[in-house]
C-alpha cells in the first residue's frame, strides 16, 4: 500500500518575483495513507500559506505568468467587492494585512497557485525529513 506525502514547494527570488523551484520537493507536512486524506490537508496548508503571505507584494507571485492582465483583472476586481480597495499601481500592490481563510482560498484560486505537492511513495521507502531541508538549496518555502 501507498503513503501520500504532502510537500512544501519551494521558491526563489529573481529580483521581480517569487519563481517555483521545479521538481524540488520540501520539507515535509504530512505523511497520509488516501490520497484524499491528502488532499484535504493539502488544501488547508495552501489556505495556511496564504495567510502567511499577507502584506506581501500580491505582483511578486504573478509577475512572469503569461496571464498576467487577466490575474491583476481579477485581482482588481476582489479588491474592490471583498476590501473596498483600488488598486492604484497595476506593478505593485499588497495583499491584505489580514487574509481569512475564505479569501486565502480565492487568492489562490486567481493567482492559480499552490505552496505544496502531494507525493506518492511505496510504504518501504524511508523518508528522512533533512533530505528535504530546502534552505541548503538556497530556496523558500511559505
Amino acid at each position: 500500500m501507498a503513503k501520500f506525502v504532502i510537500h512544501k514547494k519551494g521558491f526563489f527570488y529573481t529580483d521581480e518575483s517569487f519563481e517555483l523551484a521545479e521538481g524540488t520537493k520540501g520539507s515535509i507536512v504530512g505523511t497520509f495513507n488516501t490520497l484524499e486524506e491528502a488532499k484535504t490537508e493539502k488544501e488547508q496548508q495552501d489556505i495556511l500559506s496564504m495567510q502567511r503571505l499577507k502584506g506581501m507584494n500580491a505582483v511578486d507571485f504573478f509577475f512572469h505568468n503569461s496571464t498576467y492582465d487577466q490575474i491583476f483583472q481579477k485581482l482588481e476586481d476582489y479588491y474592490k467587492t471583498a476590501f473596498a480597495l483600488t488598486i492604484s499601481d497595476k506593478h505593485y500592490f499588497d495583499l491584505p494585512k489580514e487574509i481569512s481563510s475564505e479569501q486565502a482560498k480565492v487568492f489562490l484560486n486567481i493567482l492559480e497557485i499552490s505552496f505544496h505537492d502531494i507525493v506518492e511513495y511505496s510504504d518501504d521507502e524511508e523518508l528522512n525529513p533533512e533530505d528535504f531541508n530546502l534552505e541548503e538549496q538556497e530556496l523558500g518555502e511559505f
